[in-house]
């Protein structure tokens, strides 16, 4: 198939989006298909990318969106759609200006759209909700990445949509720290230096635990304080070095998650995990990989880090159990069921 990837966000940002349409692209054309992206630069692309045009930020669901809003960015849109003969278009995230809307006019071929947004609130779809559901009945097949986004979507948006998680790569990660003693033990945060993160709370939560525990941050940008090391943005060879090298994984959310892609790349490195018990994060994490502790709760993640790093069998047992827990969700598995879905579409 020739396939067109539409991604809203900006391809410079990293983001759980782009990095999931990035790997959809690479295991598809791994599988002999003719795979496009097209989406907002900021700044330098891979080669493969077909830019748009700049971003503008927006704030939205506690964070910063950089989406292409201008006339030029919809109309490079509609002419490489209608140009370079698709049989397929995906959307991710399909009601996004102005990529995904154009599309979305345009049907120029089948359209499958993903959705993979979650929020505390409605405002965008209850503001838009008539326009949304006018529209997203172009789609031939709705995906939500999991029962957090699709219960989002469908309060205003009803339908049938079929639930296929986000992929990762499972089994190029082995079980990276399993069976090594960890002379300092090490706390490794990944994340946007956003509130609903949470980093704060980790942050309070480590300064409880006392000397002896380093945690790296990675994402974040500045001076924590003592036994913070700072890393701000890595490559992916530098972010699975660290994570290699860590004893724990602590995502502290607060909110606003609809998937947990960073729990599900520690548990297949073989990393144990400390995340906050959001329905999005339960769905991934099992017991004997991970603990969970409610959002925002400083003490229970102080708690939950401190007895983590003080048992070493129980992280043994959990390094042991998580590569195999992660495994269904490597885009060895997860890429042909999106096939599947396009051909469903096309038929």
């Amino acid at each position: 198939m020739r396939v067109a990837l539409v991604c809203p966000y900006s391809w410079t940002v990293p983001g759980g989006v782009q990095a999931h349409v990035e790997g959809l692209r690479e295991e598809l054309v791994r599988g002999g298909h003719e795979v496009d992206v097209i989406a907002p630069v900021d700044g330098p692309a891979p080669d493969w990318l077909l830019p748009v045009g700049p971003s503008v930020p927006i704030h939205d669901n506690g964070s910063v969106q950089r989406v292409a809003l201008s006339p030029a960015s919809a109309a490079r849109t509609r002419r490489l759609l209608t140009r370079r003969g698709y049989d397929l278009v995906h959307l991710h995230e399909p009601m996004l200006p102005a990529l995904c809307l154009t599309a979305l006019m345009l049907h120029p071929a089948p359209l499958v759209g993903t959705f993979h947004m979650s929020a505390p609130t409605q405002r965008w779809y209850r503001v838009f909700g008539p326009l949304c559901r006018r529209m997203l009945e172009r789609l031939d097949v709705r995906i939500a990445v999991s029962k957090v986004a699709e219960r989002y979507v469908t309060a205003s948006c009803p339908g049938r949509y079929v639930v296929v998680p986000n992929g990762i790569h499972a089994n190029g990660n082995g079980a990276g720290s399993a069976g090594r003693i960890e002379e300092v033990p090490r706390i490794l945060f990944v994340g946007r230096p956003e509130p609903r993160k949470g980093l704060r709370v980790l942050l309070e939560a480590f300064g409880r635990l006392g000397d002896g525990a380093r945690l790296d941050l990675v994402g974040p940008e500045g001076r924590f304080g003592a036994g913070v090391i700072v890393h701000g943005q890595c490559d992916d060879r530098t972010r699975a070095e660290l994570l290699s090298r860590a004893s724990v994984l602590c995502a502290p959310s607060l909110e606003g998650e609809s998937f947990g892609v960073v729990l599900l790349e520690a548990m297949a490195a073989g990393v144990p995990v400390v995340a906050s018990d959001l329905p999005a994060y339960r769905a991934v994490l099992p017991p004997e990989c991970g603990v969970l502790v409610p959002p925002g709760d400083v003490s229970s993640l102080a708690a939950a880090l401190r007895r983590l790093l003080a048992d070493d069998p129980l992280r043994a047992r959990m390094r042991e159990a998580g590569p195999s827990a992660a495994a269904p969700y490597d885009w060895s598995r997860v890429a042909p069921r999106i096939v599947a879905l396009y051909e469903q579409a096309m038929a």
